[in-house]
């Protein structure tokens, strides 16, 4: 007995999806590309753009050469963050996660970033020879650099998968009890990184 055009059509389908199934089961699972360094890198100074900008807009910034997430480096990331978190809401897990691996050591920023704002890298041999060499640190800081907030330190930034939510800690030491340091979580609104929460960490 031969089939009707409906049954035949109804096997030529089914064929069709056995194939298409065996063929995506050959392929192994499907994964998301990471970000690339490049997209990382650019994304990190838009991050870093973001919280300078909305903290000393038009003012010439001394950022420390090495990333830290308090005023000790980077030895209290954890303990940093986990309080950070306590304080805000809405974090992505995997945000947090990134912070923490990108920020298991003191790594130095990269110079020539765009951040929208004039800045100079200080390096620990400059700072040795500001404040090792002077009674008065920071009045020969401040003849180098003037109208500078004091020094800056920001941590390298953790993202989620989807590069929309980021964290980042920013602190300024501006006398030798004068500064503050803070975790800030930003979210990306129509391609633009808008800080959302910033919890402060320290106070001197």
């Amino acid at each position: 007995m031969f089939d009707g055009p409906e049954n035949t059509m109804r096997k030529t389908i089914l064929l069709f999806l056995v194939y298409a199934l065996a063929a995506c089961s050959k392929a192994g699972p499907v994964t998301l590309p990471t970000p690339s360094v490049t997209t990382m890198e650019t994304e990190e100074a838009a991050v870093y753009a973001a919280v300078l900008q909305s903290m000393y807009p038009d003012l010439r910034l001394v950022l420390a050469e090495k990333t830290a997430t308090d005023p000790g480096g980077a030895e209290n990331t954890t303990s940093v963050l986990e309080f950070a978190l306590k304080q805000m809401g809405e974090v992505d897990p995997q945000t947090a996660a990134s912070f923490q691996v990108r920020n298991d050591a003191q790594y130095p920023l990269r110079p020539g970033m765009n951040i929208g704002l004039e800045y100079v890298l200080l390096t620990e041999d400059n700072m040795r020879q500001i404040f090792n060499v002077n009674q008065n640190g920071w009045d020969a800081f401040y003849t180098d650099y003037p109208g500078a907030p004091g020094i800056t330190t920001l941590s390298r930034v953790g993202f989620n998968d989807a590069m929309d939510q980021a964290l980042v800690y920013i602190g300024t030491q501006s006398h030798w009890l004068a500064g503050a340091g803070y975790i800030v979580l930003l979210n990306k609104v129509n391609g633009t990184w808008v800080v959302d929460q910033k919890v402060m960490t320290w106070i001197s």
